[in-house]
Parts: structure tokens; sequence; C-alpha cells
């Protein structure tokens, strides 16, 4: 493989290579969240039904999610930079055909096609990140990055409100002039590297995988929506993923070769990822149904009340760089599993008293939390991981991070019902400190393996 010179550039400019990286993540976090404070503006004016509103949402997840595997694939057999540049045209023009959309069929071929690019850009993100940057200075680019997604989700939020309020046509369009940007920076600062001849061809193994996770993903979509489970739905995840797991068996060749499978950091970041998508990963939505349904705060109070949760989350990354220079990753993932472990403890002790000192503490720690979990994953799974196969190792850790989110999303749902009161609410924030303790003894074993 022809090797990047980025590690001559000058110390200066050195993290201005993530400037690309960094707006791909943020516009991918933002258009997870922008949507939902804008949906019911969008659904009047397009005159979209009960039965299609959710699809505007979850569309995006669902072929974000089905796809990642293929995305990781294509990744390591095409080259980072050349995939990256395809998943943001891609993610532009289905942003302006968002935009522009007159009919409620368009708003979700665009939101498709937004989860397509999204799918192609989350595994190359990571793949450029890893080959410009190594030791310490991987290391902090992840921190960087991570703030940088942390702050797209959490504008999102914000901007999904504020947007709203002068057309929601806005949240589409916003995407264009950094996403120029990032084409034009992913250029200037990253070479095309030539794919290593050995890189096996894995198309059919892609293929079945992103019908076993989009399956899976559809039918925890629906048992949220209905609270029942879906027939079909059940059935179809049930083949694919029986298919997917006897051809990684028993194929020649298998999407994840089996040493790639065997890391213990690979297995332990996916495990984690997980774990983190079901705590503080789903922490944004579950506050964001609290305060807008059950508290009623109107939608730009609720993403203003999301700015210090942010902010935490920078900090916990800033903290991250400067424990990884003394301590190992899986230390400081521990640490930051235990910090969210006891913040989404105290939040759903304190519900009643959302300005509590106990609340606002519950924040800080889950926030602080949430920002040294990101990057520490991260790290924790792909630092032993070859770099001719991080596009697909990324992959299926961002793909367990979403089935995840869908899990949990689904039980939130059946959880909370029509009309949920102060006592569901409380399991619904026990349950997510529940999965990061989970995620803090998956850290912990990590540790062990080190």
């Amino acid at each position: 493989m022809t090797q990047l010179n980025a590690l001559t550039a000058p110390t200066s400019t050195h993290y201005f290579a993530l400037i690309a990286p960094g707006i791909a993540q943020a516009l991918i976090a933002l258009d997870y969240a922008i949507i939902y404070v804008a949906l019911p503006t969008l659904a009047h004016d397009l005159q979209l039904s009960l039965s299609v509103m959710p699809w505007v949402v979850s569309l995006y997840g669902l072929t974000f999610a089905a796809l990642l595997l293929l995305g990781g694939n294509l990744c390591d057999r095409v080259g980072a930079r050349r995939i990256f540049s395809t998943g943001m045209a891609l993610f532009l023009l289905a942003s302006a055909l968002g935009g522009l959309a007159h009919s409620g069929e368009l708003l979700l071929v665009a939101r498709a096609g937004q989860g397509i690019a999204a799918a192609l850009l989350q595994p190359a993100v990571l793949a450029l990140i890893g080959q410009r940057f190594h030791g310490e200075s991987h290391r902090r680019a992840l921190a960087i990055w991570s703030a940088i997604g942390a702050l797209g989700l959490v504008a999102g939020v914000v901007l999904g409100g504020v947007l709203t309020t002068l057309s929601w046509r806005a949240i589409f369009f916003i995407n264009l002039p950094p996403g120029l940007l990032a084409l034009w920076r992913v250029k200037r600062d990253f070479q095309h590297l030539i794919p290593q001849s050995e890189v096996s061809r894995t198309g059919v193994g892609a293929l079945i995988g992103c019908a076993a996770a989009g399956a899976l993903v559809w039918a925890l979509m629906r048992y949220g929506e209905t609270g029942a489970a879906d027939f079909l739905a059940n059935r179809l995840a049930a083949a694919m993923l029986l298919l997917f797991i006897l051809h990684e068996r028993f194929a020649p060749q298998p999407l994840l070769s089996r040493a790639l499978r065997n890391l213990p950091g690979l297995q332990s970041g996916w495990l984690s990822s997980a774990c983190y998508m079901a705590s503080v990963g789903s922490q944004f939505y579950a506050m964001t149904l609290l305060w807008q349904q059950t508290l009623q705060l109107d939608a730009v109070t609720t993403g203003l009340l999301f700015t210090p949760l942010a902010l935490l989350i920078v900090a916990g990354n800033t903290l991250y760089t400067r424990l990884t220079a003394r301590y190992a990753s899986a230390k400081v993932l521990t640490a930051g599993f235990a910090s969210a472990a006891l913040g989404l403890w105290l939040l759903a002790m304190s519900l009643e008293a959302p300005f509590s000192p106990a609340f606002m503490l519950g924040v800080a720690l889950s926030g602080i939390g949430h920002g040294l979990i990101y990057p520490a994953m991260f790290a924790v799974g792909l630092t032993a991981v070859p770099a001719h196969q991080q596009g697909r190792a990324s992959a299926l850790m961002i793909t367990s991070q979403y089935i995840a989110g869908a899990m949990m999303l689904a039980v939130i749902s059946v959880l909370l019902g029509t009309k949920p009161d102060l006592t569901a609410w409380s399991v619904v924030f026990h349950l997510l400190c529940g999965a990061a303790v989970a995620g803090m003894v998956i850290a912990l074993c990590a540790q062990e393996h080190r």
C-alpha cells in the first residue's frame, strides 16, 4: 500500500486534516437528530399521514445500519478517500432533494439517500483517521473527531428548533456549505491509497450482512412502533441472521476474516459500542421526549437545555486525551462507563426535580462519561486492526452501535406507552444505567486481555 506522508506535516497544521472527517461526522450526527424537532411542521406542510411520519425519522437509520458493512467492505477495496468523496457527494445530493421535496414520497427517497451516503461516509472517516494518525496523535485525533460528532448531535436538536421557525427546508439545505468544504479538504489533506492486493473480495458476505442488519433493525423498529412483534419482519430477520452466520462460518472468504474476528480488542470494541448506544447514546432521545412530552417544554428550550450536556461531552473528550497519555485506553473506557452509569442512576432518581443538584450532577457525570467512552471504544476496538481492514472493522462497530440503539428505542417506546409518567421514565433511565454497567464490565475484561 502506498504510504501516506502525513506525519511529516508541520505540527501547527497537522490536525487541520480532521476538518473533512469532522464535518462528515457532524453531518451524520446532525441529520440523525435534527429531524425530530422539525417533524410536526414538516408533516403538516407535506400532509404526511401518521403511518408515514415515523419513516421520515427511521428510514435514515435503517438504510444507514443496513449498508454499513457494505460501506466498510467498499472502503477497504476501493480506498477510503474515494469512498468518502462518493459518500459526501451523495449526501449533498440527497440533502438538496430533501430541501426541494414537495411530496412525502420524495422526502422518503431523500432520507434513504442520506442514510446510504452516511453508510459510505462513516467507515471511510475512521479509515482516513487511521491512515493519517498514529500512536499519541491517533488518540488525540479520535478525541477531536468525537467532540465534533457530539457537537453535531446537539446542534441537530438545537438547530432543528431554530431553523424550523424559518422553514423546515433549511434543515436540509444547511448541509450544503460544510459538505462542499469537506469535499475540498479531503482531496487537499489525504492521498488516494491503492488498497493492498490481498484484500479479499467479499461482496456476497457484505450483501448478506447488509440484509441481515437491515432486517433486524426493521423488525426492532416495527416493534417500537406497534408495541408487538411483527410476524414477517421477525422471521425475515431471523432467516437473514442465520444465513449471515452460516456464511461467516463456512465461506472461504468471509466478510470478517477469522483473524479479524478473533482480535480481543475488536471484540471488546463492538460490544462496548453496543453498550454505549444503549446507554448514553440513547440519552439524547430519552431526554428530548422527557422534556417535550412529559414536562411540556417547547422545541427551542429543549434544544438549549442540551447545550450544557454538549459542553460536558467535549470536556470528556478533552479529558480523554489527558488520561490516555498515562493510562491504557481500556482503563479510560472503564472509567467512562462508570461515570455514565452513576450519572444515569442519579438522573433516574431525581426526575421529579429536573433542576436539582442531583439531576445536574447526573447530567455532568453522564456527559463526561459520554465524552470518554466514544473515542476510547474506537481506540480499544481498532488499534490492532490492520490498515487494510479498518473500514470493515469500524463498520462492524458502528453496525452493532445502531442495532443496539434500535433495540433500546424499541424497548423505551414499549415502556413509556402513550402517556408516560415519571415512574415509567425512572424505569427507562435505570435501563440506560444497566447498559452502562454492562459496558463497564466489558471494558474491565478488555483490560485483562492487554
